[in-house]
C-alpha cells in the first residue's frame, strides 16, 4: 500500500467530536388502480417495442463443455452500446408504466402516512461514564449528541448527518473514544476502509483495509494526531478467500464462509515499542469457526467445533486459549441455532434462534445459573441495540414485529423484568378505495390499522424429498380458502440469512387489501439451524428451488390462490432462486418481481477475479477445479436455462438493477433481460417484461433519501397490482 493511497484511504475515516449508528427503515409498497388501469397495460405510447439488444455469441469450453454466451459483451460497462442499451430499456420501462403514475404517487401516500408515529418521540439515552449518548431523527437523518449528566444538561452536537445529504452516501458505523474525548466515523465509500476500533488507550486507531476485490485484508494502526503515511501495518491475510475484521478488545479475525483463525494482542500496546505481539487463538482448518469475546481473564468463544453445527459457548483462559482447553459452558438444540452474545460484567447474553423465532438467554457468570427472556410476542426478529455500557444489569434490545414498527425494550437480568422503552403502534390513517364497477366510481373510506383482524401463523409443508419446509403466513382472521386470494410469496434461501417475520410497510397494504404474505423458509437459511443451510447449498442447492416449488404448489392445493394471482419477490441470491424456480414452473407465477438478482451465477462462479467470487465457492462450489460442480451450477443456473419453447402463460415480469451495485454486478439482470427477449415471446397478450436500471445506486438501493426509497417501492406495487390484483 503506497503513501498516496494511505493518505486517500484515511481520509474517508473522520476523526470529530462521537456515537453509534442507526438504520433507516426500509419501506414498502401497495396501492389502488385508477379506473383505466385493469389488470393489464394496453400501451399506446412511443417506445412500445421492447429494445433487442445485438448478439455476439462468445465461446467458451470447460471440461470439453461448449458454453455460448451471446450477451457477454453487456459485462463492458465502459462500452457506449451496452450504456445505450441500459437506457433503451429504462425508456421503454418508463413508457409502459407511465399510465400507472396516478396509481403510484397514491401508493407513495399512503406509505408515507404508514411511517407516521404518534407524537415527538424523546430521544433514547445511554449513560456511560456520567455521558448521556443519544440520537435525534431529522429530515435530513440522524443527529449524534450527548450531554454531560448533572443541571441543567447542556446538549452537545457531535456529529450531524445532514451535510451529507444528496451525496448518495451514509454514516457505516461511529465510535467514541474510551476517553469520550474524540468520535471517529466512517463514510460509505466505494473503497477503502473496511472496519475501525479504538485502542483502550484512546490513541490509537486500528482500521482494516480491502484489495481490489473488495476484501478486507490488511489492519493497520492510526496514532491520533500523526499522518497517515506514517501508519503502521500489523496483519496481512494472505488467503484470498477470507474476510479480515477486527474487534474491540482487540481482536483480528479472519473468516471465511467455513473457517476461522482469530489474533488477540493488547489494546493499551505501546508502539514505540515495535509491532503488537499476535497471540493465535487456534490455527484454521476446514469446517471450524470461532469467534472470540474477553471477560475477566477468559474467552468467551463461539464455536462450531466438535461438530456443534449450531454452535455453542466455551471458555479458555488467556494463556492456554488453543482448541485442546476449550471448557464447553453452553450448548444447544439441534433446532437451536446461536447468532450473537453481549458481554456484561455480571452477565453474557445471548441471541439464539428456535425453530427461526428469536430466543434470548441470559448466562451468570458467578453462578453459572442460565434463564430465557420472556419475549413479548412470538412471531418477531430480536436483535441487541448499542448496550455500550458494561457496568449494568441492563441489556436493551429492539424487537421488529409484522404488525407494529420496531419497538425497544430493556431487560434487567437480575430482577428478570422486562419492560418497553419504545413502542411504535400503528396509529396512522389509511386511504381504502373501494372501485364499483362498471362506472368505475371510488369511495374514499379513512380507518385506524387494527392488528386484532390480522394474522401471523406458522404452517409446514412437505418438500419433494419429505421434509417439513416452514411457512409462515400474514393474513386477514377472515381469509376464506376459495383459491380467489392474491397472494406474495417471499423467500431467500442462501448464505444460511432467515427470511424473517419482520416490520415490512408494503405488508400492510397489501393485507389491507385481501392478499396473503407468504414467507417461505427453504432450505438454504438457517431457520432450522445449520444442517438446514447445508441443505441448500453446494451440491444441494437445488432444494431450495423445489422447496420454493412445494410451497406454491400446496398454497393452490389448499385452496388460499391459484396461479392467476401468484406473485412473487426475490432479491439478490433470493433473485437466484425465484429465477430458477420460475424457469422449472413458469406455469406458477402471475407476477415476479427480481430485485439486483443473481442471475448469471456460472459466470461469476468462473471468474475469480471479480469481486467476491473466491470467497463465495463454499455457497456455489468451484465451477474451475471440478466438472460436477461445473455441470450441477449450470443445471439451475437462471441465465443457462431460460427455455427457448414459447410460453403459452400469461406473466409479467419487473427486473431491478443497479450500475454501483458492488455484490451482484448490473450485467446479471441485463443478460437475463436480453436473453428472455431473444428466446421468450414477451410484451404481448398481457405479458410484460420490464427492466429498470439505477445509474447512480448500489446493491442496497438508497439508503438515505426515504423519499426516494418510498417511490421506488410504490413502483414495483404498482406493477404487482396492475398485474395480478385486476379488480381494482
Amino acid at each position: 500500500m503506497t503513501n498516496s493511497t494511505k493518505t486517500k484511504v484515511l481520509s474517508y475515516l473522520k476523526i470529530h467530536t462521537n456515537n453509534k449508528t442507526d438504520k433507516t427503515v426500509t419501506p414498502a409498497r401497495s396501492g389502488i388502480q385508477q379506473q383505466h388501469v385493469v389488470g393489464r397495460f394496453i400501451n399506446t405510447e412511443k417506445n412500445s417495442k421492447p429494445p433487442i439488444p445485438k448478439q455476439l455469441p462468445n465461446s467458451s469450453v470447460y471440461f470439453g463443455i461448449k458454453r455460448v454466451d451471446e450477451f457477454q459483451w453487456l459485462q463492458n460497462s465502459e462500452n457506449h452500446e451496452v450504456l445505450k442499451y441500459i437506457k433503451a430499456e429504462n425508456e421503454y420501462t418508463e413508457s409502459l408504466m407511465k399510465r400507472t403514475n396516478s396509481l403510484q404517487r397514491r401508493l407513495s401516500h399512503e406509505l408515507r402516512r404508514k411511517l407516521i408515529t404518534q407524537g415527538i418521540m424523546a430521544p433514547i439515552k445511554t449513560l456511560v461514564d456520567g455521558y448521556e449518548y443519544y440520537t435525534i431523527s431529522t429530515k435530513y437523518g440522524l443527529k449524534y449528541c450527548r450531554n454531560k449528566k448533572g443541571f441543567p444538561p447542556i446538549e452537545e452536537v457531535l456529529l450531524d448527518s445532514k451535510w451529507l445529504a444528496g451525496t448518495k452516501k451514509s454514516i457505516r458505523s461511529l465510535l467514541i473514544s474510551p476517553d469520550h474525548n474524540i468520535l471517529a466515523y466512517l463514510i460509505e465509500q466505494e473503497e477503502g476502509i473496511f472496519n475501525f476500533v479504538w485502542g483502550s488507550n484512546s490513541k490509537m486507531v486500528y482500521y482494516t483495509i480491502t484489495d481490489e476485490q473488495l476484501r478486507p485484508y490488511k489492519v493497520y494502526a492510526h496514532q491520533i494526531g500523526s499522518s497517515p503515511q506514517h501508519d503502521i501495518l500489523i496483519y496481512e491475510d494472505y488467503d484470498k478467500s477470507s474476510f479480515v475484521d477486527i474487534t474491540s478488545f482487540i481482536a483480528i479475525n479472519s473468516n471465511s464462509f467455513s473457517t476461522s483463525e482469530v489474533r488477540i494482542f493488547d489494546a493499551y500496546h505501546d508502539f514505540s515499542k515495535g509491532i503488537p505481539e499476535l497471540k493465535l487463538i487456534e490455527p484454521r482448518s476446514s469446517g471450524l469457526e470461532y469467534y472470540v469475546d474477553h471477560h475477566n481473564g477468559f474467552l468467551y468463544i463461539l464455536t462450531n467445533s466438535a461438530n456443534t453445527r449450531n454452535f455453542k459457548l466455551v471458555r479458555a483462559s488467556l494463556d492456554n486459549c488453543n482448541k485442546r482447553n476449550w471448557k464447553t459452558i453452553f450448548s444447544f438444540k439441534n433446532n437451536e441455532l446461536i447468532e450473537d452474545i453481549d458481554i456484561f460484567r455480571k452477565f453474557a447474553v445471548i441471541f439464539a434462534k428456535r425453530e427461526g423465532l428469536p430466543i434470548i438467554f441470559c448466562y451468570n457468570f458467578d453462578s453459572h445459573d442460565v434463564h430465557q427472556i420472556e419475549l413479548p410476542t412470538k412471531f418477531c426478529v430480536v436483535s441487541p441495540e448499542t448496550n455500550i455500557n458494561y457496568d449494568t444489569d441492563i441489556v436493551r434490545f429492539t424487537c421488529d414485529s409484522p404488525f407494529a414498527h420496531q419497538s425497544i425494550y430493556e431487560y434487567n437480568m437480575e430482577t428478570r423484568k422486562l419492560h418497553s422503552i419504545r413502542s411504535n403502534p400503528i396509529h396512522s390513517k389509511y386511504i381504502n378505495y373501494i372501485t364499483h364497477f362498471p362506472n368505475y366510481c371510488n369511495i374514499l373510506i379513512e380507518s385506524d390499522f387494527d392488528h386484532n383482524l390480522y394474522t401471523c401463523h406458522r404452517i409446514y409443508v412437505n418438500s419433494k424429498d419429505g421434509s417439513k419446509i416452514p411457512i409462515t403466513l400474514l393474513h386477514k382472521r377472515s381469509l376464506v380458502l376459495d383459491n380467489k386470494n392474491p397472494v406474495l410469496i417471499r423467500s431467500y434461501g442462501a448464505y444460511g440469512v432467515s427470511t424473517v417475520p419482520d416490520f415490512q410497510l408494503e405488508h400492510f397494504s397489501l393485507l389491507e387489501r385481501g392478499w396473503v404474505i407468504a414467507l417461505a423458509h427453504v432450505r438454504g437459511g438457517s431457520e432450522l439451524g445449520h444442517t438446514w443451510y447445508d441443505q441448500g447449498r453446494l451440491m444441494n442447492k437445488k432444494n431450495s428451488i423445489t422447496d420454493l416449488i412445494s410451497v406454491i404448489e400446496y398454497l393452490i392445493e389448499a385452496g388460499y390462490s391459484n396461479q392467476s394471482l401468484i406473485a412473487s419477490m426475490g432479491s439478490s441470491a433470493g433473485g437466484l432462486l425465484l429465477g430458477a424456480a420460475f424457469n422449472m414452473r413458469p406455469d406458477l407465477f402471475r407476477a415476479i418481481i427480481l430485485r439486483v438478482p443473481f442471475l448469471d451465477p456460472l459466470s461469476s462462479m468462473l471468474n475469480p477475479d471479480l469481486p467476491l467470487t473466491r470467497i463465495e465457492y463454499n455457497e456455489w462450489g468451484n465451477p474451475l477445479e471440478d466438472k460436477k460442480t461445473y455441470e450441477y451450477l449450470a443445471s439451475y443456473a437462471p441465465y443457462d436455462n431460460i427455455s427457448t419453447l414459447r410460453s403459452q402463460q400469461t406473466r409479467s415480469i419487473l427486473v431491478t438493477a443497479a450500475m454501483k451495485d458492488q455484490r451482484v454486478s448490473y450485467w446479471h439482470p441485463l443478460k437475463w433481460v436480453a436473453r428472455m427477449r431473444t428466446r421468450q415471446s414477451t410484451d404481448h397478450n398481457g405479458n410484460l417484461l420490464i427492466l429498470k436500471i439505477d445509474m447512480e445506486g448500489g446493491h442496497f438501493g438508497d439508503e438515505i433519501d426515504q423519499s426516494d426509497r418510498i417511490k421506488n417501492v410504490a413502483f414495483e406495487l404498482a406493477f404487482l397490482i396492475s398485474q395480478v390484483q385486476k379488480t381494482e
